[in-house]
């Protein structure tokens, strides 16, 4: 974790997963193992999480999920992005802090690790689920 933040113009997240080196592009660790309402800040990025999942068998705590799934149409090379991702059961929020002034590109890798392509009961659900991406741009802050 770090200790502060500085400013920076990338960020890249291994959603539930170790840190990873992709293309010469590392991918930092997101292993906090926070509860159903939490907040975790790294520095550069935090992460807010709220609701509990009722009625499952995992562990009350178990908010990162492992791959159970056959993954399609992924490149070998970034399979590490898809063995775990941290999940949910109301909202999940990445917050990148510290983001220098500019144009960025926003690319989001999803994949299902859960629900499966066969005739268990893991091949009936679905995801169903909101992007949204807001920009704040703090001119200056004035306290007093």
């Amino acid at each position: 974790m770090s200790s502060f933040a500085s400013e920076i113009n990338s960020l890249h997240i291994n959603c539930g997963g170790e840190e990873v080196n992709i293309n010469n592009t590392i991918y930092e660790s997101d292993i906090e193992k926070n509860g159903a309402s939490s907040y975790y800040n790294d520095g550069n990025w935090a992460f807010s999480s709220t609701g509990n999942f009722f009625n499952d068998d995992h562990d009350s705590n178990a908010y990162i999920l492992s791959n159970t799934s056959n993954l399609h149409n992924i490149s070998p090379h970034e399979t590490e992005l898809y063995l775990r991702a941290r999940t949910a059961a109301i909202s999940l929020t990445y917050y990148g802090l510290c983001l220098m002034n500019g144009k960025y590109k926003v690319r989001l890798h999803f994949a299902e690790i859960v629900f499966t392509q066969d005739k268990s009961f893991n091949s009936l659900g679905k995801r169903v689920f909101d992007v949204y991406v807001q920009v704040m741009h703090l001119l200056d802050v004035m306290i007093g």
